[in-house]
Protein backbone atom coordinates (compact mmCIF):
# COMPACT_ATOMS: atom_id res chain seq x y z
CA UNK A 1 0.00 0.00 0.00
CA UNK A 2 1.34 2.93 -0.83
CA UNK A 3 1.52 6.00 1.44
CA UNK A 4 0.92 8.80 -0.69
CA UNK A 5 -2.62 8.94 0.55
CA UNK A 6 -1.79 9.49 3.93
CA UNK A 7 0.34 12.49 3.26
CA UNK A 8 -0.60 16.60 2.37
CA UNK A 9 1.31 18.41 0.26
CA UNK A 10 2.30 20.87 2.02
CA UNK A 11 4.04 17.74 4.02
CA UNK A 12 5.52 16.48 0.80
CA UNK A 13 6.79 20.35 0.05
CA UNK A 14 8.37 19.93 3.41
CA UNK A 15 10.28 16.71 2.87
CA UNK A 16 11.69 18.49 -0.34
CA UNK A 17 13.31 21.22 1.89
CA UNK A 18 14.27 19.06 4.78
CA UNK A 19 15.75 16.67 2.30
CA UNK A 20 17.85 19.26 0.63
CA UNK A 21 19.07 20.64 4.33
CA UNK A 22 19.86 16.71 5.08
CA UNK A 23 22.11 16.15 1.88
CA UNK A 24 24.47 18.88 3.14
CA UNK A 25 24.59 17.94 6.58
CA UNK A 26 25.33 13.88 4.98
CA UNK A 27 28.39 15.13 2.63
CA UNK A 28 30.42 16.04 5.39
CA UNK A 29 29.93 12.40 6.85
CA UNK A 30 30.30 10.77 3.47
CA UNK A 31 33.66 12.36 2.66
CA UNK A 32 35.50 11.86 5.81
CA UNK A 33 33.99 8.50 6.28
CA UNK A 34 35.63 7.44 2.94
CA UNK A 35 39.13 8.71 3.88
CA UNK A 36 39.02 6.93 7.11
CA UNK A 37 37.60 3.48 5.69
CA UNK A 38 40.31 3.81 3.17
CA UNK A 39 42.81 4.43 5.93
CA UNK A 40 41.49 1.39 7.83
CA UNK A 41 41.36 -1.19 5.89
CA UNK A 42 44.86 -0.30 4.65
CA UNK A 43 45.75 -0.69 7.96
CA UNK A 44 43.78 -3.54 8.78
CA UNK A 45 46.15 -5.72 6.24
CA UNK A 46 49.82 -4.38 8.13
CA UNK A 47 48.40 -4.84 11.46
CA UNK A 48 45.83 -6.99 12.15
CA UNK A 49 45.82 -6.28 16.00
CA UNK A 50 43.84 -3.15 15.05
CA UNK A 51 40.79 -5.63 14.32
CA UNK A 52 40.25 -3.26 11.39
CA UNK A 53 39.82 -5.66 9.06
CA UNK A 54 36.23 -4.21 6.95
CA UNK A 55 34.85 -1.01 7.48
CA UNK A 56 34.12 2.65 8.93
CA UNK A 57 31.04 3.39 10.52
CA UNK A 58 28.18 5.78 10.16
CA UNK A 59 28.82 5.69 6.16
CA UNK A 60 26.65 4.91 3.55
CA UNK A 61 26.57 2.81 0.77
CA UNK A 62 26.08 1.30 -2.00
CA UNK A 63 23.73 -2.16 -1.88
CA UNK A 64 24.06 -5.29 -4.52
CA UNK A 65 23.01 -8.25 -4.90
CA UNK A 66 24.00 -10.93 -2.53
CA UNK A 67 24.71 -14.47 -3.74
CA UNK A 68 24.56 -17.12 -0.67
CA UNK A 69 27.40 -19.28 -2.29
CA UNK A 70 29.54 -16.02 -1.32
CA UNK A 71 29.30 -17.17 2.53
CA UNK A 72 30.38 -20.77 2.40
CA UNK A 73 28.68 -23.32 4.17
CA UNK A 74 27.65 -22.48 7.50
CA UNK A 75 26.84 -24.30 10.38
CA UNK A 76 23.99 -22.99 12.58
CA UNK A 77 24.69 -22.87 16.24
CA UNK A 78 22.66 -23.00 19.11
CA UNK A 79 21.51 -19.96 20.41
CA UNK A 80 18.39 -18.99 22.68
CA UNK A 81 16.40 -15.75 21.48
CA UNK A 82 12.99 -14.25 23.58
CA UNK A 83 10.07 -13.65 21.57
CA UNK A 84 8.96 -9.99 23.14
CA UNK A 85 5.98 -7.21 22.03
CA UNK A 86 6.93 -3.60 21.61
CA UNK A 87 4.42 -0.92 22.68
CA UNK A 88 3.29 1.20 19.73
CA UNK A 89 3.56 4.47 19.49
CA UNK A 90 0.50 6.23 20.58
CA UNK A 91 -1.13 9.65 21.26
CA UNK A 92 2.11 11.75 19.09
CA UNK A 93 0.49 14.15 17.45
CA UNK A 94 1.35 14.45 13.42
CA UNK A 95 2.59 18.06 12.00
CA UNK A 96 1.66 17.59 8.50
CA UNK A 97 3.78 20.69 7.80
CA UNK A 98 6.75 19.28 8.75
CA UNK A 99 9.56 17.42 7.11
CA UNK A 100 10.38 14.18 8.16
CA UNK A 101 13.58 14.12 10.10
CA UNK A 102 16.84 14.66 7.81
CA UNK A 103 20.17 12.54 8.48
CA UNK A 104 23.19 14.12 6.75
CA UNK A 105 24.13 14.91 2.81
CA UNK A 106 25.83 17.52 1.08
CA UNK A 107 26.73 18.79 -2.26
CA UNK A 108 30.80 18.62 -3.08
CA UNK A 109 31.43 21.82 -1.75
CA UNK A 110 29.08 22.89 0.90
CA UNK A 111 28.67 26.65 1.26
CA UNK A 112 29.84 28.33 4.42
CA UNK A 113 28.02 27.44 7.35
CA UNK A 114 25.26 30.27 7.85
CA UNK A 115 25.69 32.51 10.75
CA UNK A 116 23.20 32.53 14.06
CA UNK A 117 20.67 35.11 13.33
CA UNK A 118 19.67 35.18 17.17
CA UNK A 119 16.27 33.09 16.82
CA UNK A 120 13.61 32.67 19.41
CA UNK A 121 14.95 30.81 22.53
CA UNK A 122 13.04 27.55 22.32
CA UNK A 123 10.77 27.98 24.59
CA UNK A 124 9.50 31.18 22.84
CA UNK A 125 8.53 29.30 19.83
CA UNK A 126 6.06 26.53 19.96
CA UNK A 127 5.36 24.08 16.99
CA UNK A 128 1.81 24.77 15.37
CA UNK A 129 -0.44 22.32 16.73
CA UNK A 130 -1.76 19.00 14.81
CA UNK A 131 -4.62 19.06 12.13
CA UNK A 132 -5.74 15.86 13.43
CA UNK A 133 -4.53 12.87 15.42
CA UNK A 134 -2.94 10.17 13.58
CA UNK A 135 -4.03 6.54 13.17
CA UNK A 136 -2.43 4.14 15.77
CA UNK A 137 0.34 1.58 14.81
CA UNK A 138 -0.37 -1.82 14.76
CA UNK A 139 1.52 -4.95 15.79
CA UNK A 140 4.17 -6.16 13.69
CA UNK A 141 3.71 -9.37 12.10
CA UNK A 142 7.24 -10.35 12.34
CA UNK A 143 7.40 -12.95 15.47
CA UNK A 144 10.90 -11.80 16.53
CA UNK A 145 10.79 -8.30 18.05
CA UNK A 146 13.53 -6.54 19.62
CA UNK A 147 13.61 -7.58 23.43
CA UNK A 148 12.58 -4.20 24.97
CA UNK A 149 9.08 -3.26 26.29
CA UNK A 150 8.73 0.26 26.92
CA UNK A 151 6.03 3.54 26.14
CA UNK A 152 7.24 6.18 23.64
CA UNK A 153 5.68 8.56 27.10
CA UNK A 154 7.30 6.65 29.73
CA UNK A 155 10.47 8.72 30.15
CA UNK A 156 12.53 5.75 29.67
CA UNK A 157 15.84 5.46 27.33
CA UNK A 158 16.46 2.49 24.95
CA UNK A 159 19.69 2.42 22.81
CA UNK A 160 22.50 4.41 22.23
CA UNK A 161 25.01 4.41 19.04
CA UNK A 162 28.55 3.97 19.52
CA UNK A 163 31.55 4.07 17.56
CA UNK A 164 35.00 2.58 18.83
CA UNK A 165 37.42 5.57 17.39
CA UNK A 166 39.62 7.40 19.28
CA UNK A 167 39.48 11.56 19.00
CA UNK A 168 41.67 10.84 15.77
CA UNK A 169 39.69 8.55 14.15
CA UNK A 170 41.78 5.33 15.28
CA UNK A 171 40.42 2.48 16.63
CA UNK A 172 39.99 2.29 20.72
CA UNK A 173 41.70 -0.56 22.47
CA UNK A 174 39.64 -3.23 23.93
CA UNK A 175 39.83 -2.28 27.81
CA UNK A 176 38.68 1.54 26.44
CA UNK A 177 35.85 0.10 24.34
CA UNK A 178 34.89 -2.24 27.82
CA UNK A 179 35.16 1.14 29.65
CA UNK A 180 32.99 2.99 27.24
CA UNK A 181 30.37 0.22 27.57
CA UNK A 182 29.90 -0.16 31.09
CA UNK A 183 29.35 3.54 30.99
CA UNK A 184 26.33 3.17 28.53
CA UNK A 185 25.38 0.39 30.85
CA UNK A 186 25.70 2.02 34.03
CA UNK A 187 23.03 5.06 32.45
CA UNK A 188 20.71 2.55 32.38
CA UNK A 189 20.45 1.95 28.39
CA UNK A 190 19.69 -1.39 27.57
CA UNK A 191 20.80 -1.63 23.59
CA UNK A 192 23.83 -0.16 21.93
CA UNK A 193 24.02 0.52 18.48
CA UNK A 194 26.87 -0.46 16.47
CA UNK A 195 27.25 1.12 12.42
CA UNK A 196 29.30 -2.03 11.23
CA UNK A 197 31.90 -4.65 12.44
CA UNK A 198 35.35 -2.83 12.09
CA UNK A 199 37.44 -1.96 15.03
CA UNK A 200 36.82 -5.42 16.38
CA UNK A 201 33.50 -4.57 17.28
CA UNK A 202 31.96 -7.90 16.63
CA UNK A 203 34.34 -9.18 19.31
CA UNK A 204 35.35 -6.41 22.14
CA UNK A 205 32.05 -4.57 21.83
CA UNK A 206 29.66 -7.53 21.87
CA UNK A 207 32.13 -8.59 24.55
CA UNK A 208 31.48 -6.09 26.54
CA UNK A 209 27.92 -5.73 25.96
CA UNK A 210 27.11 -9.21 27.30
CA UNK A 211 29.29 -8.59 30.40
CA UNK A 212 26.74 -5.70 30.85
CA UNK A 213 23.68 -7.42 29.86
CA UNK A 214 22.98 -4.94 26.65
CA UNK A 215 21.72 -6.31 23.61
CA UNK A 216 23.07 -5.20 20.41
CA UNK A 217 21.83 -3.35 17.09
CA UNK A 218 24.05 -5.02 14.35
CA UNK A 219 24.92 -3.12 11.49
CA UNK A 220 26.22 -3.82 7.96
CA UNK A 221 27.61 -0.30 6.54
CA UNK A 222 27.14 0.35 3.18
CA UNK A 223 28.93 3.13 0.71
CA UNK A 224 29.73 3.93 -2.74
CA UNK A 225 32.05 0.92 -2.30
CA UNK A 226 28.80 -0.97 -2.77
CA UNK A 227 28.56 -5.13 -2.59
CA UNK A 228 33.10 -5.32 -1.92
CA UNK A 229 31.82 -2.96 1.30
CA UNK A 230 28.85 -4.90 2.35
CA UNK A 231 29.45 -8.45 1.76
CA UNK A 232 32.64 -9.08 4.40
CA UNK A 233 30.68 -7.70 6.63
CA UNK A 234 27.50 -9.91 6.02
CA UNK A 235 30.23 -12.97 5.91
CA UNK A 236 31.87 -11.43 8.90
CA UNK A 237 28.60 -11.33 11.58
CA UNK A 238 27.67 -14.95 10.19
CA UNK A 239 31.33 -15.92 10.97
CA UNK A 240 31.46 -14.25 14.41
CA UNK A 241 28.28 -16.04 15.23
CA UNK A 242 29.11 -19.72 14.23
CA UNK A 243 32.68 -19.15 16.13
CA UNK A 244 30.12 -18.05 19.35
CA UNK A 245 28.13 -21.27 19.18
CA UNK A 246 24.95 -18.52 19.35
CA UNK A 247 23.47 -14.87 18.87
CA UNK A 248 22.66 -14.19 21.98
CA UNK A 249 21.92 -10.55 22.80
CA UNK A 250 21.62 -9.54 19.37
CA UNK A 251 18.20 -7.25 19.26
CA UNK A 252 18.03 -6.68 15.29
CA UNK A 253 20.47 -6.40 12.66
CA UNK A 254 20.22 -2.96 10.37
CA UNK A 255 21.84 -3.61 6.68
CA UNK A 256 22.81 0.26 5.87
CA UNK A 257 21.97 3.42 6.97
CA UNK A 258 20.09 5.86 4.79
CA UNK A 259 21.76 4.23 1.27
CA UNK A 260 18.79 5.29 -0.58
CA UNK A 261 18.56 8.80 0.02
CA UNK A 262 22.57 9.02 -0.85
CA UNK A 263 21.84 7.80 -4.18
CA UNK A 264 23.94 4.69 -3.18
CA UNK A 265 21.54 2.24 -4.38
CA UNK A 266 17.72 1.94 -5.79
CA UNK A 267 15.21 1.15 -3.55
CA UNK A 268 14.97 -2.23 -5.17
CA UNK A 269 18.43 -2.71 -4.89
CA UNK A 270 18.71 -2.22 -1.37
CA UNK A 271 15.25 -4.63 -0.65
CA UNK A 272 16.97 -7.29 -2.27
CA UNK A 273 20.03 -6.96 -0.04
CA UNK A 274 18.25 -7.40 3.24
CA UNK A 275 16.79 -10.43 1.85
CA UNK A 276 20.16 -11.89 0.94
CA UNK A 277 21.50 -10.42 4.31
CA UNK A 278 18.28 -12.29 5.99
CA UNK A 279 18.89 -15.55 4.42
CA UNK A 280 22.36 -15.80 5.30
CA UNK A 281 21.74 -14.92 8.67
CA UNK A 282 18.79 -17.44 8.87
CA UNK A 283 21.27 -20.08 7.38
CA UNK A 284 23.55 -19.45 10.50
CA UNK A 285 20.71 -19.84 13.00
CA UNK A 286 19.26 -16.09 13.65
CA UNK A 287 15.86 -15.55 13.53
CA UNK A 288 15.56 -12.31 14.52
CA UNK A 289 14.83 -8.73 12.80
CA UNK A 290 16.36 -7.84 10.21
CA UNK A 291 16.21 -4.13 8.55
CA UNK A 292 17.09 -1.04 6.90
CA UNK A 293 17.34 2.60 7.96
CA UNK A 294 16.24 5.95 5.88
CA UNK A 295 14.75 8.90 6.20
CA UNK A 296 11.06 9.57 6.92
CA UNK A 297 10.47 11.16 3.18
CA UNK A 298 12.45 8.07 1.77
CA UNK A 299 10.78 5.55 3.47
CA UNK A 300 7.39 6.95 2.14
CA UNK A 301 8.54 7.84 -1.37
CA UNK A 302 9.52 4.01 -1.42
CA UNK A 303 7.10 2.09 0.77
CA UNK A 304 6.09 -0.32 -1.74
CA UNK A 305 9.58 -1.71 -2.10
CA UNK A 306 11.22 -0.53 1.28
CA UNK A 307 8.25 -2.42 3.99
CA UNK A 308 7.82 -5.41 2.61
CA UNK A 309 11.38 -5.75 2.62
CA UNK A 310 12.09 -5.11 6.37
CA UNK A 311 10.91 -7.07 9.10
CA UNK A 312 10.58 -3.94 11.20
CA UNK A 313 10.10 -0.53 10.05
CA UNK A 314 13.05 2.23 11.16
CA UNK A 315 14.23 5.48 10.22
CA UNK A 316 16.56 7.85 11.54
CA UNK A 317 14.73 11.08 12.94
CA UNK A 318 16.82 14.11 13.21
CA UNK A 319 14.46 17.31 14.17
CA UNK A 320 17.39 19.73 15.07
CA UNK A 321 17.53 19.71 10.54
CA UNK A 322 14.08 20.41 10.66
CA UNK A 323 14.18 24.32 10.65
CA UNK A 324 10.96 24.90 12.06
CA UNK A 325 11.09 22.48 15.02
CA UNK A 326 12.52 23.97 18.54
CA UNK A 327 14.90 22.41 21.09
CA UNK A 328 11.62 22.36 23.40
CA UNK A 329 9.42 20.43 20.41
CA UNK A 330 12.16 17.96 19.13
CA UNK A 331 10.06 15.45 21.54
CA UNK A 332 6.93 16.01 19.83
CA UNK A 333 8.26 16.47 16.65
CA UNK A 334 9.61 12.63 16.77
CA UNK A 335 6.86 11.36 17.91
CA UNK A 336 4.49 12.44 15.46
CA UNK A 337 6.83 11.12 12.77
CA UNK A 338 7.03 7.61 14.43
CA UNK A 339 3.45 8.03 13.44
CA UNK A 340 3.82 8.65 9.91
CA UNK A 341 6.24 6.26 9.54
CA UNK A 342 3.70 3.62 11.26
CA UNK A 343 1.30 4.98 8.59
CA UNK A 344 3.93 4.28 6.17
CA UNK A 345 4.63 0.80 6.84
CA UNK A 346 1.05 -0.42 8.24
CA UNK A 347 1.78 -3.59 10.62
CA UNK A 348 5.37 -2.77 11.70
CA UNK A 349 6.41 -2.22 14.52
CA UNK A 350 8.47 1.50 14.24
CA UNK A 351 11.89 2.71 15.41
CA UNK A 352 13.79 5.48 15.82
CA UNK A 353 17.28 4.39 15.03
CA UNK A 354 19.07 7.79 15.35
CA UNK A 355 18.16 10.97 17.13
CA UNK A 356 19.80 13.65 18.81
CA UNK A 357 20.55 17.50 19.08
CA UNK A 358 23.88 19.22 18.93
CA UNK A 359 24.92 21.02 21.71
CA UNK A 360 27.36 23.62 20.43
CA UNK A 361 27.23 25.61 16.50
CA UNK A 362 25.19 28.12 14.39
CA UNK A 363 21.26 27.96 14.42
CA UNK A 364 19.68 26.04 11.36
CA UNK A 365 16.01 28.69 11.25
CA UNK A 366 14.63 28.07 15.20
CA UNK A 367 16.94 25.02 16.02
CA UNK A 368 19.51 26.27 17.96
CA UNK A 369 22.42 23.93 19.21
CA UNK A 370 23.26 24.68 22.47
CA UNK A 371 24.01 22.78 25.79
CA UNK A 372 20.87 24.17 27.69
CA UNK A 373 18.88 23.20 24.19
CA UNK A 374 20.54 19.76 24.29
CA UNK A 375 19.64 18.86 27.59
CA UNK A 376 15.84 20.27 26.35
CA UNK A 377 15.69 17.91 22.94
CA UNK A 378 17.02 15.00 24.84
CA UNK A 379 14.54 15.16 27.59
CA UNK A 380 11.69 15.48 25.39
CA UNK A 381 12.57 13.12 23.31
CA UNK A 382 13.07 10.56 26.02
CA UNK A 383 9.87 11.47 27.12
CA UNK A 384 7.74 11.58 24.53
CA UNK A 385 9.67 8.28 22.03
CA UNK A 386 12.30 7.27 24.25
CA UNK A 387 11.42 3.47 24.42
CA UNK A 388 11.13 3.49 20.68
CA UNK A 389 14.68 5.86 19.98
CA UNK A 390 18.21 5.48 19.58
CA UNK A 391 20.12 8.59 20.87
CA UNK A 392 23.29 9.70 19.02
CA UNK A 393 25.51 9.54 20.61
CA UNK A 394 27.07 7.98 23.14
CA UNK A 395 30.58 11.15 23.33
CA UNK A 396 31.19 14.05 21.11
CA UNK A 397 33.23 12.46 17.88
CA UNK A 398 36.12 15.01 17.66
CA UNK A 399 37.43 13.12 14.33
CA UNK A 400 34.60 14.26 12.19
CA UNK A 401 34.53 17.59 9.98
CA UNK A 402 32.66 20.22 11.69
CA UNK A 403 30.31 20.98 8.50
CA UNK A 404 27.56 23.08 7.82
CA UNK A 405 26.29 24.74 11.02
CA UNK A 406 29.42 23.21 12.63
CA UNK A 407 27.38 20.89 14.61
CA UNK A 408 28.73 17.44 13.38
CA UNK A 409 31.62 16.70 16.50
CA UNK A 410 28.91 18.18 19.20
CA UNK A 411 26.40 15.25 19.33
CA UNK A 412 27.59 13.40 22.52
CA UNK A 413 24.53 13.45 25.03
CA UNK A 414 25.23 10.21 27.57
CA UNK A 415 26.66 13.25 30.15
CA UNK A 416 22.55 14.11 29.90
CA UNK A 417 21.54 10.10 31.10
CA UNK A 418 23.26 10.50 34.96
Amino acid sequence: MRVSAFLSASAILGFSVASSIHRKHEEIHNRRHQDLFKRHTSDASANSSCGCTTVWSTIYGEPTLIQPSEYGSMTAPSFSATKTTVNQVTNAPETPTSSPAPVRNAPAHPPEPAKSVNPPHPDAVKPAPPAQKPAKAVNAAHPKKPSHESSPASGSHWAMTYSPYTASGDCKSSSDIATDVAAIAAKGFSSLRLYSTDCDGLSAVATAAQSHNLNLILGVYISNGGISVARPQIAEIVSWANNNGHWKGVEMIVVGNEAVFNNFASASELAQLVSEARSAFKSAGYDGPVTLTETVDILAKNADVLCPASDIAAANIHPFFNGKVTASGAGEFVASQLELLAQTCPGKEVYNLETGWPSKGSANGVAVPGSWEQKAAVEGIRQMAGGKSTFFSFVDDEWKEEGEWGVERSWGCSQLFD
